[in-house]
């Protein structure tokens, strides 16, 4: 009875030294580091190792990029006040956000009149002041179509024009 115990001991043991080392295992790429002091990464910010990937991931999700800034510039000027014993600051107001519109604040209507559009007159246009005159157009009777004369070239076609015609 006791044996199955011992070797469920022993196992569970094994199992968990495995697993705590398989946490710990390097990559060649995690003690490397970039020109920017960064392991894991390469020159132009690519992560290499799983490790360093994870790492980017969780950067990029607790980064609050407002809060980020807000904070450097908070110690900034606490730093300057110390520097500088500097006791009283008014307190800058409080950015609000800009209201967006679709139209200019400082528009008005137009109340006056818009000034008459000068008209040009060419002579090939007519003004609103003059009738236009009436034209009658003298010509001859039409011509008739010239009449087909056969070559003898082509005599199936020839008579299909031929029949075409008296009909």
């Amino acid at each position: 009875m006791n044996d199955w115990k011992g070797q469920l001991q022993k196992l569970y043991d094994s199992y968990s030294t495995q697993q705590k080392n398989k946490k710990g295992v390097d990559n060649k790429f995690d003690k490397e580091q970039n020109f920017r002091g960064k392991n894991g990464f390469n020159d132009t910010g690519i992560a290499l190792t799983p490790k360093a990937v994870a790492k980017q991931r969780r950067g990029r999700s607790s980064y609050r990029y407002p809060l980020h800034l807000q904070r450097i510039n908070e110690k900034r000027r606490s730093d300057a006040k110390e520097r500088w014993n500097i006791k009283d600051v008014p307190a800058a107001p409080s950015p609000q956000p800009a209201v967006h519109r679709n139209y200019s604040s400082t528009w008005r209507p137009n109340y006056e009149p818009s000034p008459k559009k000068k008209e040009y007159h060419y002579y090939w246009s007519q003004s609103d002041d003059t009738e236009p005159e009436s034209v009658t157009y003298i010509f001859d009777k039409p011509k008739s179509e010239p009449e087909y004369k056969s070559t003898g070239k082509f005599p199936k076609l020839e008579e299909a024009i031929a029949s075409y015609k008296k009909k």
